[in-house]
């Protein structure tokens, strides 16, 4: 569909810059088409073609995004089975500290449930020392604990960030679908033109612009 996009583009870029240089085109449709209506038609393109640019970079920007946070969420779901595992070895007969942990629970699949289980479970750790003690016993030290605290909150920047590029994207994305709409519907507009001015071997002199003449 890209590709389509380009090609497109591309004709219509060779339209109206190439009616814009041939003197004896512009004066034939000028009755119709002013000077300032052709001068219209190479702001289109160029508005169109800075949309299509943005909208690669800002794509690329929430792919990059959404990828770092899909790396890291995936990375604390690992460190959080691994926690469940050993807490569920040592507190199996603690009813108290198995809820605490929130062991009687699933792991979400969803995020935010995700974040709120792993949030639970995390700062009881922290508030209980008895935890703090079996899990070392499994090389799950208080500086890995801390550390993941923090984890967690840059965890939640990132799918901000994330969510905001994918924002950006989707509305270059619907930026560049309009304006590249208008620019064809010019274009179209235009050959509609032609067409009325240049007819049987006439038409030979369109092939300057791009236009197939059969």
């Amino acid at each position: 569909m890209k590709e389509s996009y380009l090609k497109e583009l591309e004709k219509g870029r060779l339209l109206v810059y190439g009616i814009s240089a041939d003197e004896s085109i512009k004066e034939c449709i000028q009755p119709i088409y002013s000077e300032e209506r052709i001068e219209l038609g190479k702001s289109l393109y160029t508005k169109t073609k800075t949309a299509f640019e943005l909208q690669n970079i800002e794509g690329i920007e929430s792919s990059q995004a959404t990828r770092e946070f899909n790396g890291f969420y995936t990375m604390l779901r690992d460190k959080l089975i691994r926690i469940r595992k050993v807490g569920r070895y040592f507190f199996k007969n603690d009813l108290e500290l198995s809820t605490l942990l929130r062991l009687n629970k699933e792991v979400p699949a969803a995020y935010p449930e995700w974040k709120a289980l792993t949030d639970d479970t995390v700062s009881a750790i922290v508030t209980h020392e008895a935890i703090q003690e079996k899990l070392t016993l499994a090389s799950l030290m208080p500086d890995a604990i801390t550390a993941l605290q923090a984890d967690l909150v840059k965890l939640d920047d990132l799918k901000l960030k994330a969510e905001k590029e994918d924002g950006e994207a989707q509305q270059a994305t619907a930026q560049k679908q309009e304006y590249y709409v208008e620019f064809m519907a010019y274009c179209s507009d235009l050959r509609a033109c032609l067409d009325l001015f240049y007819e049987g071997s006439e038409r030979q002199k369109l092939e300057v612009l791009g236009i197939v003449v059969k």
